[in-house]
């Protein structure tokens, strides 16, 4: 028999490999959706363009998501997981009567906030869009569209519950796939609704409520596999929902001061001429595609491992752990960022210039895209870094410091949007993430000194290195062979060869300097 020591240690010195596995599974699932995210924002920028109908879309299909991110995908999920994990040891019977309290109180919550969502939407839509109150066109749609695509957040809130308990089974798969679900449906509805209705908006809305029940729908079987059949029940004394609302109340506050730092430039578009708001959407899906793949999926994979190691009092496994998944977030973060920033016009062309999308807007969205990607990196370590402190039940300072950033965002974003227009608050939201990650940072130094090991700082200073001929190249590129723009075929073609070409040079000097084994994870076994 093994001592406990010789067991702890056996854990403590598991390989990291599969916390890789894990956010590659993520990852995968996740470009998948992205790249049918990209095709439905081509369907949705062909019929709706950029002009009022886009814009009052745009703001109706942000409510839900909005209360969605703080209510339910991001803050249940960092509430959940760690109580979860410790109802466990006490036996699956424990932790399924746990969860199904928790079901019974979401839905109960979702119910009442919908409704009351639906009634008081010129108020809530006044607050997300005030420079629509002036105009009646953007207006009247914007409040027809909210009113019919709001009951989207129950289904989807619901489905993000599922999407935590299987996180917290690392069973990714189903959740990091489900949202693919969601774009079908909206391409579904731009192909075969759109064109027959009046509204082509409100068509696009049946969509997105089609999306939500799918995502649900899907997770009921996967639930089932792990043994657990919700069956939603109410119980407001129990102690393990006691914790989860201990853990609930500060990651609220938390997850909505990074929505209200991406709500504030929103608002403040509204007060800019038509267009601005769908300009800073469609590059916010751009950056949205490796912020999702990279950095939302190591949080993914990180948060139920650094519970766990948490819940064991492995401190040294989970700084290994975040140690090392920060530096391969680096590693894929850096080159991204270079090529967004490069590649920003082509891309907004090749992908959306296209029917009543412009090259002037193009060339606007652009623009907004860049300064997005600057606080690209920023984005995903802040993810990781706050997704840490909750693994440790540690709320209230991922808080305070995504406040600050808040604060940070609204100043620098009435500062900028002055000179800069719309680019100035995209600029703002990319400087406030640094401003809450250099907090974090100085937290987690003081809380266990160094952050990254000497080997994952000479990982970044390789990718640094690795990164300079990438850049020269993509700089290179259009001087010699210039975008041609005359059909989708050769924007595709010059957009793939951009791509190909610069991810080719970064991976032949990632190999040059030694760093195979960040190319190579996935084929390592345990």
């Amino acid at each position: 028999m093994k001592s406990s020591t010789e067991k702890s240690m056996q854990t403590n010195h598991k390989p990291t490999n599969s916390i890789m596995r894990a956010a590659t599974t993520v990852a995968s699932w996740t470009m998948l959706s992205r790249l049918l995210g990209f095709l439905r924002d081509i369907f949705i920028a062909r019929i709706l363009g950029a002009g009022p109908l886009a814009d009052a879309f745009f703001i109706a299909f942000k409510l839900p998501n909005f209360f969605r991110r703080i209510f339910a995908e991001g803050t249940l999920t960092v509430a959940l997981i760690p109580v979860l994990s410790d109802e466990r040891k006490q036996g699956e019977a424990a932790a399924h009567d746990y969860l199904n309290h928790l079901a019974g109180l979401l839905l109960m919550a979702l119910t009442l906030f919908t409704t009351l969502g639906i009634i008081m939407m010129p108020w809530l839509l006044f607050a997300f869009a005030p420079g629509f109150a002036d105009e009646a066109e953007r207006w009247d749609q914007s409040l027809l569209l909210a009113r019919w695509m709001f009951p989207y957040l129950g289904l989807i809130s619901l489905a993000a519950m599922g999407w935590a308990v299987l996180n917290a089974y690392r069973r990714f798969a189903v959740p990091a796939a489900s949202p693919a679900l969601l774009n079908i449906a909206i391409i579904a509805a731009a192909i075969w609704v759109a064109p027959e209705h009046e509204n082509p908006g409100l068509a696009l809305t049946y969509g997105v409520l089609l999306g939500g029940f799918l995502q649900l729908a899907i997770q009921i079987p996967a639930l089932k596999r792990i043994g657990w059949i919700p069956k939603p029940r109410l119980a407001f004394r129990s102690d393990a929902i006691r914790r989860t609302m201990h853990l609930f109340g500060p990651a609220v506050v938390g997850v909505a001061a990074v929505q209200v730092n991406i709500l504030v430039g929103t608002i403040l578009a509204t007060l800019l001429p038509v267009g601005a708001v769908s300009y800073l959407y469609y590059a916010d899906r751009i950056v949205q595609l490796p912020l999702a793949v990279f950095g939302i999926a190591m949080g993914t994979a990180l948060l139920p491992i650094l519970a766990t190691h948490a819940s064991n009092g492995q401190s040294a496994a989970a700084k290994r752990d975040l140690s090392n998944g920060l530096a391969w977030l680096t590693w894929i973060t850096l080159p991204a960022t270079i090529g967004i920033i490069f590649l920003a016009e082509p891309i907004m062309r090749t992908l959306f210039e296209h029917g009543a999308f412009t090259h002037a807007d193009s060339v606007a969205s652009s623009q907004v895209l860049q300064a997005y990607a600057l606080g690209l990196i920023s984005f995903c370590w802040a993810r990781v870094l706050s997704t840490a402190c909750f693994a440790q039940k540690e709320a209230k300072k991922p808080v305070r410091f995504a406040i600050i950033g808040v604060a940070a965002n609204i100043i620098l974003a009435i500062i900028l949007m002055q000179p800069l227009a719309y680019v100035g608050l995209a600029l703002a939201t990319s400087i406030a993430s640094y401003i809450n990650l250099l907090l974090l940072i100085v937290y987690f130094r003081r809380q266990q000194g160094v952050i990254i090991e000497s080997a994952g700082i000479k990982r970044i200073l390789q990718a640094i290195i690795a990164s300079i001929p990438m850049g020269l190249f993509l700089w290179w590129l259009p001087n010699y062979w210039p975008f041609d723009s005359s059909t989708i075929w050769m924007q595709t073609l010059w957009l793939a060869s951009a791509v190909t070409g610069g991810g080719a040079i970064f991976v032949f000097m990632s190999l040059i300097l030694g760093q195979r084994q960040m190319l190579q994870f996935r084929h390592s076994k345990h």
